[in-house]
């Protein structure tokens, strides 16, 4: 537990450094600089983004602040996703708290309470009737949303959960955290369907891709792992010195997509793809990254920091 936050205590009581020069204009206006956690709506329209106890609407088109999501925690908010039909908002936080919010009318439908520790990940199932979300317990959980009740606890991780998300046709979720594994569980009847061994770190964050034949992965051992599914091996590359925190790929779709983007404690981005790559160094850790989806043909990122906000970052300024 004291290495997933001692990234929340560092720069809880650091000086900030915001964002200037050539990624100035894209920056939000949010009322703290350190974001622990940003998604996108259905279609990249909207940006939901943690902000002190607080979550914030913003559109992406001309920036301009939505909504205001309040009175649903008591402390610092560390995770937000959004339901795959962008209907409704899930929220966790420092107070062990997870709340689900209606987003037309920004009020609370639920609070769960029943976890223990620190709410790290959050996630909607692809059918948005179920909600997945993990602890510094060690343990993962997964709420029948309508039913408002526990349908399983995971119990298989021996440190704290850090990243945890379901497989686009909703069959698999993997977990993965402290203890280096990540862990992938059909949900038929929740019986491990595989164990990934290759970070010798914590593993930060994950996500399946390829039509779920495939998941990346990256950790505080500075490595990207791309996992072949069907095949229990894996493409490992060293892509940085420092701690690699987020990770993203271009479209989960897509077939033999090898193009993504990662983010790290050094605040170095960087995009990789078939014809090279993009590098953009920010002065803070970079705690989120996320893919907009463009028809122009424009890379554009979506970007959340801890000590310079939020921002959009641009490809063609890296």
């Amino acid at each position: 537990m004291k290495y997933l936050f001692s990234i929340i205590l560092l720069f809880s009581f650091s000086c900030f450094s915001t964002a200037k020069g050539k990624y100035h204009e894209y920056v939000f206006g949010t009322d703290s600089k350190l974001i622990y956690d940003a998604c996108l709506s259905e279609h990249g329209e909207v940006i939901f983004c943690t902000d002190n106890n607080t979550l914030k609407a913003f559109s992406v088109h001309n920036k301009k602040l939505l909504a205001n999501f309040t009175g649903g925690h008591q402390s610092k908010i560390l995770c937000v996703a959004v339901s795959p039909d962008s209907t409704m908002l899930a929220s966790g936080g420092s107070d062990s708290t997870v709340v689900i919010w209606d987003i037309n009318s920004q009020s609370i439908l639920q609070r769960i309470t029943y976890a223990t520790g620190k709410i790290t990940d959050i996630k909607f199932s692809p059918d948005n009737q179920f909600l997945l979300f993990g602890c510094s317990n060690s343990r993962a959980y997964l709420n029948n949303i309508k039913a408002q009740k526990m349908l399983y606890e995971f119990t298989g991780q021996q440190k704290d959960v850090t990243s945890l998300t379901f497989s686009d046709d909703g069959n698999l979720i993997a977990i993965a955290g402290g203890d280096k594994m990540i862990r992938v569980y059909n949900t038929v009847d929740f019986k491990l369907k595989a164990a990934l061994k290759g970070h010798t770190e914590w593993v930060r964050a994950i996500k399946f891709y390829n039509n779920d034949e495939k998941l990346i992965s990256c950790g505080d051992d500075g490595k990207i792992i791309q996992w072949n599914l069907s095949k229990t091996d894996y493409v490992q590359t060293k892509a940085s010195s420092n701690w690699i925190l987020c990770v993203d790929i271009h479209s989960a779709t897509e077939k033999n997509n090898e193009y993504y983007v990662f983010g790290s404690l050094s605040g170095n981005i960087k995009i990789i793809h078939g014809f090279g790559s993009y590098k953009a160094k920010l002065k803070t850790p970079v705690s989120k990254v996320l893919f907009l989806p463009n028809k122009n043909g424009l890379i554009e990122l979506v970007t959340a920091t801890l000590g310079s906000g939020l921002m959009i970052i641009n490809a063609k300024n890296m």
